[in-house]
């Protein structure tokens, strides 16, 4: 299963989420992962304190974040989620700030599928013209319309 056929079979979509900091960014967009039961609660606590630690390693591009941690901090299982925010927030990366698309993974280990799915995902942030619908779109039912639309 690709990456966009995941987030559409398991609900995994949030669209124009207010988040207040990078903190609240996170702990809003966990909540998908915790919904799905690919993780604990102190994974997405973990997430956060690897970034005060390490800074933002997680951030992969200009507007986007790919939130995540160690396995063994908390992951149950594979899972993604995307979510959009109605205001960017500031990760304290100068060259990619503010952040308003935040796609979140837990991984058990590094398997080959999550490896494949990574690529995907990577395949999906390049392409600007779907970072550009992606960010125009206000609620998740239009964003779920919207990756219906897309061929993997």
């Amino acid at each position: 299963m690709g990456f966009v056929k995941y987030l559409l079979k398991n609900n995994a979509i949030a669209a124009g989420i207010t988040a207040y900091s990078w903190q609240d960014a996170i702990r809003e967009g966990g909540k998908l992962l915790l919904k799905q039961g690919v993780c604990t609660s102190d994974y997405i606590e973990s997430i956060i304190t690897s970034c005060e630690v390490n800074g933002p390693y997680f951030v992969i591009g200009k507007g986007i974040a790919m939130p995540h941690t160690r396995p063994e901090k908390g992951a149950l299982g594979n899972g993604f989620a995307l979510v959009t925010l109605s205001s960017p927030v500031s990760f304290g990366d100068p060259e990619n700030d503010p952040i308003d698309i935040l796609i979140f993974m837990a991984a058990k280990s590094s398997s080959d599928h999550v490896e494949d799915l990574m690529c995907q995902i990577a395949d999906f942030c390049d392409d600007e013209n779907k970072l550009h619908t992606l960010r125009s779109l206000a609620t998740t039912e239009d964003v779920t319309a919207f990756l219906k639309t897309i061929k993997e």
